[in-house]
């Protein structure tokens, strides 16, 4: 028997409070993007008859997120689903396929519209997909699938993925989703007096954190219309494997994420030293997949804990020396248990007003949030090469970003090929800030002095 509800996770209840802060200040939805950029081939219909029943199986893709009663656990409900409005697939005025420098497509504008709207979440409008044909697809197709943060995480969202493309080719049971209902353990956390303590030092740390408090390029929080776009770089594949490479070299087989998160750290100290500014330290959260090895349950909602790291600005200088004090700091939390600790705060929080997520964190932190996002996703859809019948030329996340910090550097491989990922709000760089800080993340990858 179905559930009438879902509720949402701590995670999810985090990213639904910055979604009323991201709407209350900038007039955006907290959103994230996949975009798969397709050779020939590819059908829209076929997506949008994929999508239907996937939605008939899946009424979470559509169920309005509501607080039941004040202080109650924020839930999906399922049984309103059928009344609120379908996920849709919009296909764009077929255009001729415009080429950069390199002979790749730049991103469609189109895209970083979809990344700043407006998504009605007590409406359910949770996702949608959109479509550029080039030549009427003869010469490719860009599609974005964007979705309301909390009901996928980034594993999530690969994963809705690869179950549509499965579905189309007449994969897996007719009616049925990965891991049984795809929605994870319901299981309420007990939420006893251990894990009051936890969350407590979870927080003493995060308050730690505030006697040197970060700046972001976008400085503290602002009421500014949200306009974000990123950039996409991708590397050569003989420059993908001497990357790889280097950081399990340099960071170990088990923290290679450090050495990404490194060389973001001093691309953006490059922009705050060409400021002449003091970036006073850095704080970077950096999320940690919850879920089990190999795991194919859990597509909808985020099954994520924070890692959140602080570094003073003047280590930014030297690679190595920053590379070292990451690693000693992840190494610490995890003994310190703040991963559980981080987990239990979420789960306390669920009971309490969204606002006071975000208000917590900014008065910790002098008005900021973080210094920049961050996200290091691994391998990208491994070993899918199509999406309904179209070759995977490549594909990518971008995460929305808050107007403040107004910076995101998110990183993946697609198929011998990384990307990398640079979000960003207008105004808060020039173009030849974005050139500086992509240049110094590209040069430290691959260790260029």
């Amino acid at each position: 028997m179905q559930a009438s509800s879902v509720p949402l996770t701590g995670a999810d209840c985090f990213l639904r409070a910055f979604d009323g802060e991201v709407r209350r200040l900038t007039g955006a939805s907290h959103l994230s993007q996949l975009v798969l950029r397709l050779g020939p081939g590819f059908d829209p219909e076929r997506l949008r008859a994929e999508l239907a029943r996937a939605t008939a199986i899946a009424p979470i893709l559509r169920a309005p997120i509501r607080r039941p009663r004040p202080f109650a656990v924020p839930v999906y409900d399922l049984e309103r689903a059928a009344h609120a409005p379908p996920p849709t697939v919009e296909i764009a005025k077929d255009a001729a396929a415009p080429r950069a420098a390199g002979g790749v497509r730049p991103i469609p504008p189109l895209f970083f519209e979809r990344l700043n709207d407006v998504r009605a979440i007590r409406r359910g409008e949770l996702l949608r997909f959109d479509v550029v044909p080039y030549d009427g697809g003869a010469a490719g197709t860009d599609v974005a699938m964007t979705w309301l943060h909390m009901l996928f995480d980034g594993s999530g969202s690969e994963a809705f993925v690869r179950w549509l493309d499965a579905r189309a080719q007449g994969e897996g049971e007719p009616a049925g989703l990965p891991g049984g209902d795809g929605l994870g353990d319901l299981t309420p956390p007990a939420l006893g007096a251990g894990r009051g303590r936890q969350a407590q030092a979870w927080r003493a740390h995060m308050a730690g954190i505030g006697a040197r408090p970060p700046r972001s390029l976008a400085g503290p929080a602002r009421r500014v219309r949200q306009a974000l776009s990123y950039d996409l770089a991708t590397f050569a594949p003989e420059e993908t494997a001497a990357i790889l490479a280097r950081a399990k070299e340099k960071a170990g087989f088990l923290t290679p994420m450090l050495y990404y998160l490194a060389a973001a750290i001093r691309g953006h100290d490059a922009v705050f030293r060409a400021r002449g500014v003091d970036a006073r330290s850095y704080v970077v959260p950096l999320p940690v997949n919850l879920r089990p090895k190999g795991g194919a349950g859990a597509l909808f909602r985020t099954h994520v804990s924070m890692l959140w790291f602080h570094v003073p600005a003047e280590l930014a200088r030297d690679f190595d020396a920053l590379l070292e004090a990451l690693k000693a700091q992840r190494r610490d939390s995890i003994k310190a248990g703040l991963v559980e600790g981080g987990i239990a705060a979420m789960d306390y929080a669920r009971f309490a007003p969204a606002r006071l997520y975000a208000h917590m964190a900014r008065r910790t932190f002098g008005g900021e949030l973080c210094s920049f996002f961050f996200a290091w996703t691994d391998h990208f859809l491994p070993g899918l090469t199509s999406f309904l019948g179209a070759p995977i030329e490549n594909a990518f996340h971008a995460p929305s970003v808050p107007a403040s910090p107004g910076s995101g550097a998110i990183l993946s491989v697609r198929e011998g090929r990384l990307n990398l990922t640079h979000v960003h709000q207008a105004g808060v760089t020039t173009a030849a800030e974005r050139e500086i800080l992509q240049r110094r993340i590209r040069d430290d990858l691959l260790g260029v002095a």
